[in-house]
């Protein structure tokens, strides 16, 4: 069963019409139909319409709709047996890469001797990259000067 399904067969069990949970909610028919037809619509508009139904937030339905939801959207299977079995063996192997990656970083800075405003530095350069493009072309700049036999040749824009 996915969301829509449950979602139509709670609203039924109430005794509303599609109309009828529309005129309640205070919200346009098409809402409800989008919901029960399995359109792109936010979990927060189903909710609400499940709190006008008569199921409290923390209800059982309430979360299995929910659950099912989230199926849809995101395409993983949150109510099939082994799922969270599944999901707990990958947290625990990001968990544990993510602690291998931390200690090799530990070690490079160690290494490097690096301070707080260093790994600040590298961390703010990495994230935007074109001031490392601008940083590069001044020192190509000052080592083109530092080459040049007579800079008293280099002139600039305005010199005639």
């Amino acid at each position: 069963m996915d969301y829509t399904q449950l979602f139509r067969s709670l609203r039924e069990a109430k005794g509303l019409t599609l109309e009828g949970l529309a005129t309640k909610a205070r919200c346009h028919r098409n809402t409800v139909t989008n919901v029960e037809a399995g359109r792109p619509v936010k979990f927060k508009t189903i909710a609400r319409l499940m709190v006008k139904m008569g199921y409290p937030q923390e209800s059982k339905e309430m979360k299995s709709v929910a659950l099912l939801w989230l199926e849809a959207v995101s395409g993983l299977p949150f109510s099939r047996a082994g799922t969270e079995a599944a999901a707990r063996k990958g947290v625990a192997g990001h968990r544990s890469a993510s602690r291998d990656q931390t200690r090799l970083l530990d070690a490079v800075i160690d290494r490097a001797n690096l301070n707080a405003e260093q790994i600040g530095l590298l961390v703010f350069a990495a994230r935007h990259p074109e001031a490392l493009a601008i940083l590069a072309s001044v020192r190509d700049l000052v080592s083109n000067l530092a080459e040049s036999d007579d800079p008293a040749e280099l002139k600039v824009a305005e010199d005639p």
